[in-house]
């Protein structure tokens, strides 16, 4: 038969104990339509592959498609078998293939047991990204795709938290071209937003007597001997938060802690008032950690309701516990102390991460550029004698 629209209509479901009943087209070969007892029309398209074996797949409803697109679309899907290809597989793989929820789950699983940041990722991922992504194929996100949900991500947030999920994104699918799932990634030509230069935080020797006061008056010994131990040595809150007393060297003033961003074993330098709010800590015989948690045997881990009432006793606003560690860097750098020194304390692994705090020494950088004055003043005064 010529499969034309008028014939279709007077087709009907000619086979007995619902057998496939399928008319084929005269002119175009193994493009036919395919009709089922309830009257559905489906065009399909029978082939052999390269390797002889028959073929056939669905191309869609008649009423969903047209004949005339229905009889183009056959005729690409018989160009990609004369190229070598197979359509029917191609179908199948991609009915198969990882979606980027099934990604996320595995990369989340890898990533649990070498990565620090994972809870960051773990909230990125709920709040941000699998709302878009969960359910698309890997090989069908597009680089507009992400482009959109990057702007869209910035509209509600931030560009700097944009940014973030932006480079989760880079990593996760640069992760499945590692293990097989893709050949290249989409977001491989993603930029990221401007975002503005951080804010500066820095307390006055007034607020920071004010915030020693309140910590020292708060009812909690453990969250305020956190705060303080951040406030004089500049580490990280989950640093403190995760140091041992075995890793407490008193006699050399140090304390080694081993779960450090860089993700190496560092040493944290302990000057008097330090060794002196560590002394003030009591010992817990069930708790191997400084910084004890309510649990038996764990760390602190809720502290945010403490630091709270400590703000409020000091009468201040918006102050986040990482402030204290931009706090002591700037209080450094402001008074003198080489940024290399700095890098050191602090724990960061590149004095670039360090720079940041460049512009606390303004004193410095002013004495520096006049030695560049200095130097050519000789050929100033001789210029002008001239």
């Amino acid at each position: 038969m010529q499969i034309t629209t008028s014939s279709l209509k007077q087709l009907r479901y000619e086979k007995a104990g619902n057998k496939a009943d399928i008319r084929f087209d005269d002119e175009l070969r193994g493009f036919g339509v395919r009709v089922y007892p309830s009257g559905r029309l489906s065009f399909i398209l029978s082939y052999r592959n390269a390797s002889g074996e028959k073929k056939r797949i669905t191309l869609g409803d008649f009423g969903s498609l047209t004949v005339k697109q229905a009889r183009a679309m056959a005729k690409d899907r018989l160009y990609e078998v004369r190229q070598g290809r197979d359509p029917s597989s191609e179908r199948k793989a991609r009915r198969q293939e990882m979606t980027f929820g099934d990604l996320a789950k595995d990369y989340l699983s890898h990533a649990a047991d070498h990565k620090r940041s994972i809870k960051s990722d773990r909230q990125r991922l709920r709040d941000h990204i699998l709302p878009d992504l969960a359910g698309r194929k890997l090989s069908e996100i597009s680089l507009r795709q992400l482009q959109q949900l990057h702007s869209g991500i910035k509209a509600k947030t931030s560009a700097s938290t944009a940014n973030r999920c932006a480079a989760l994104l880079k990593r996760m699918l640069n992760v499945a071209i590692e293990w097989g799932h893709l050949k290249t990634s989409p977001a491989e030509a993603l930029k990221l937003f401007k975002e503005p230069p951080p804010r500066d935080i820095r307390l006055s020797p007034e607020e920071c007597r004010r915030l020693i006061d309140a910590c020292n008056a708060d009812e909690n010994i453990f969250a305020r001997s956190l705060f303080l131990l951040a406030m004089f040595t500049g580490r990280r809150i989950g640093e403190l938060q995760n140091a041992k007393w075995e890793n407490l060297d008193r006699e050399r003033g140090l304390l080694t802690v081993h779960e450090t961003k860089p993700g190496e074993r560092q040493h944290i330098v302990l000057d008097g008032s330090a060794l002196a709010i560590l002394d003030g800590i009591p010992k817990l015989e069930s708790n191997p950690y400084i910084i004890a948690g309510d649990k038996p045997g764990k760390p602190i881990v809720f502290y945010r309701r403490a630091w709270m009432r400590i703000l409020k006793r000091a009468g201040m606003n918006r102050f986040p516990p990482h402030g204290l560690r931009h706090n002591y860097a700037s209080a450094l750098v402001a008074n003198g102390v080489p940024l290399d020194t700095v890098r050191h304390l602090l724990g960061h692994k590149s004095s670039i991460t360090t720079l940041k705090y460049a512009h606390h020494r303004p004193d410095e950088l002013r004495q520096a550029t006049s030695t560049f004055t200095s130097l050519i003043r000789p050929l100033d005064d001789r210029t002008r004698q001239q």
